[in-house]
């Protein structure tokens, strides 16, 4: 292969590589937002259950806060629980294929460069 057509190889194989570590990157801070929330609302499941159901129990919506009951606020911490934890199902799925895709990618460069170090002794 010629000069000009390894070095293109080698450009795209490590645009790979960084696009792929970039979304790996991503992928861990939605991960950990995700887990954070799932965290925050167990905390605060705790919370509302040791609450009598006579107490007033507001949910902030935007800028202002309305009254729930305490039965709608605990279903809605449950709904944001299982959304959350899907999510993080859905996140931990995508990491392992792009992190398998980062593997291939990084195997391909170093095959790369092998292949150009043995060109390069033959000559």
């Amino acid at each position: 292969m010629s000069d000009d057509t390894m070095q293109q190889i080698y450009m795209r194989v490590t645009q790979r590589i960084q696009s792929d570590r970039k979304q790996l990157s991503q992928i861990e801070a939605q991960t950990s937002g995700n887990q954070r929330e799932v965290r925050l609302a167990a905390l605060t499941k705790r919370e509302i259950e040791g609450l009598d159901t006579s107490v007033p129990l507001y949910k902030s919506m935007g800028k202002m806060f309305v009254c729930e009951t305490k039965a709608a606020l605990l279903h809605d911490i449950e709904t944001t629980t299982s959304e959350a934890n899907a999510m993080i199902e859905a996140l931990e799925k995508k990491k392992k294929f792009v992190s398998r895709d980062l593997e291939e990618a990084t195997g391909n460069l170093k095959d790369l460069v092998k292949s150009s170090q043995a060109a390069a002794a033959k000559n």
